[in-house]
């Protein structure tokens, strides 16, 4: 008798708790899809011109994960979160340029009222130091310069 009800109680917590995994690998949340034109860096990884899919945990919302899947690319950055008003919060992605190189700095999300702000890295800081930034905008509808 004990060591079937032991056996149930074995059975229902590993049913508990493989349930469990597909719940929280599917709570993901999908941001954006975008093709960014050119290289980038997040943090001190360059990631090739491609399209990427950027993703957040709602239980980590700091965390945003950028990703290529054709390209088996994969970053993940931690981020603070900005409140914005809803009428600006257009989906965005903003880079900052030194030279040749492109740095993703800020990530809104159209509906949401919230945006992504990346921390810079220390090169990027490095580079901030030598050189003035040009800021990059890359939309849905395209990309601009400002």
């Amino acid at each position: 008798m004990k060591k079937q009800t032991l056996y149930r109680i074995a059975l229902s917590v590993l049913f508990l708790f493989c349930g469990k995994l597909p719940a929280s690998a599917h709570s993901l949340e999908n941001l954006m899809t975008v093709q960014v034109p050119f290289d980038f860096q997040v943090g001190e990884k360059l990631l090739p011109a491609g399209k990427y899919v950027i993703k957040r945990d709602p239980q980590m919302p700091q965390l945003l994960m950028i990703q290529s899947p054709e390209r088996k690319i994969f970053a993940v950055v931690y981020t603070i979160t900005l409140n914005l008003p809803e009428e600006s919060a257009r989906t965005s992605l903003t880079f900052k340029g030194y030279g040749e190189k492109r740095f993703l700095s800020e990530v809104k999300v159209l509906g949401r009222g919230v945006g992504y702000a990346l921390t810079k890295s220390k090169t990027e800081r490095r580079l901030a130091r030598m050189a003035e930034a040009k800021t990059i905008r890359a939309t849905l509808n395209g990309t601009t310069n400002n």
